[in-house]
């Protein structure tokens, strides 16, 4: 079943609208119709870059001048487990 829509379009997006529907030899109606259909229903989960992960773990951690990076994360490495294990 086709149902009728009017829609609101720049004068020129129109124009240019009708060019590739003879170009292609399909109604405008066609070409939006295939084009909707061909997007998804849900966007797509955006991934963070390597970049972005790396640069949001380095704000989250303050390593005191004294002791070296090894011996931090030594010490710290299993703090957050305990804690959320205590918590439960």
């Amino acid at each position: 079943m086709t149902t009728k829509l009017t829609l609101s379009i720049k004068e020129e997006i129109v124009k240019k609208a009708k060019r590739i529907s003879q170009v292609k030899g399909k109604s405008v109606s066609k070409i939006i119709e295939e084009y909707i259909s061909s997007l998804p229903e849900k966007e797509p989960k955006k991934t963070a870059s390597i970049r972005e992960i790396s640069n949001s773990l380095k704000e989250g951690i303050t390593i005191p001048p004294d002791i070296s990076y090894k011996e931090f994360i030594r010490d710290n490495r299993y703090k957050d487990y305990e804690t959320k294990s205590v918590n439960k």
